[in-house]
């Protein structure tokens, strides 16, 4: 059977003779019966404009129920990103600047007003670099010598007093037993429980039994820069914890007189050296038992 006269046909555009030929073929007698059948069927009415209305108004609803992002102007854009790169500057500004030294180390360093700090080993300090001309002060905890720049200021806090610097050299020493000041060059103000004391250079100020009590200073600079520790009047306990710090090691004492006290130097390069040093003068012995561990005990007892 021919497809396109067959279509035709069911268009109802067929001639007389290619209907004659339809029907000779056997198979277009059931094409008759399944149109007959198609024309019986009755489809129920649609209302094309009407179901076209239902849907806009449907479109129209489902866009007002959607939620409504406001999109902010560019001038509240911007604001918005410098208020961000505000708060961060503000806080970079606002950490601090910290520097800390291991047994053994020191370090130098450097204020941004060109003053320089020796930061002593088993110490820290911490101050506002970013905010330097703002915020003048500085945080020690161990022991530092200061060479402050001319002409400049500031303060250093320490657990046990406060220092006011005013254009000179000095060392610090705050430990959690220590408390020393000594002054090489220019003037210097130290706070201790609300009592102020103004050192020149030349002078010191200790703290024995909580009370501030000065000093003479006879050298021009602290003897650890040189690899030695020098010590003014300092009792024997404080000596000898020092000397464990700095060699390392272990030192016990035997019936020795606590109130005894130190007035000298000793080195950090040789350690039977640095115990003949304090021993001798006070009369006592010592005793390496091994690298890290050394007796001090009194001169009878060692007989």
């Amino acid at each position: 059977m021919d497809k396109n006269v067959l279509d035709k046909w069911l268009d109802g555009t067929h001639t007389a003779e290619e209907l004659k030929a339809l029907e000779q073929d056997p198979t277009f007698a059931a094409y008759r019966k399944i149109d007959r059948f198609a024309k019986q069927i009755e489809l129920p009415p649609f209302d094309t404009e009407g179901s076209l209305a239902s849907i806009k108004e449907k479109l129209a609803n489902s866009q007002r129920k959607k939620p409504k992002v406001r999109v902010l102007p560019a001038l509240l854009k911007i604001a918005a990103v410098l208020a961000l790169v505000l708060v961060s500057y503000v806080f970079i500004n606002a950490l601090p600047t910290t520097i800390n030294t291991q047994l053994a180390e020191t370090t130098t360093l450097t204020l941004p007003d060109t003053s320089e700090i020796l930061l002593n080993e088993n110490s820290e300090i911490s101050y506002q670099k970013n905010s330097w001309n703002e915020n003048r002060m500085l945080s020690l905890n161990g022991e530092a010598y200061f060479k402050v720049a001319k002409g400049e200021t500031f303060t250093v806090n320490t657990p046990q007093g406060t220092i006011t610097v005013l254009g000179t050299q000095f060392n610090v020493t705050a430990t959690n037993n220590t408390f020393q000041v000594h002054c090489y060059e220019g003037l210097v103000a130290v706070t201790y429980n609300n009592e102020t004391i103004k050192l020149p250079a030349g002078n010191g100020v200790t703290v024995t039994n909580e009370i501030l009590e000065q000093t003479k200073v006879f050298v021009n600079k602290p003897e650890w820069h040189g690899n030695e520790s020098s010590y003014d009047n300092v009792r024997i306990t404080d000596v000898l914890k020092d000397l464990e710090q700095n060699y390392n090691t272990t030192v016990s004492t035997q019936n020795i007189d606590v109130t005894l006290r130190f007035t000298g130097s000793y080195t950090h390069t040789d350690l039977e050296a640095a115990l003949q040093t304090i021993t001798l003068p006070l009369g006592l012995t010592y005793a390496i038992e091994s690298e890290d561990s050394v007796i001090i005990s009194t001169a009878k007892n060692k007989e």
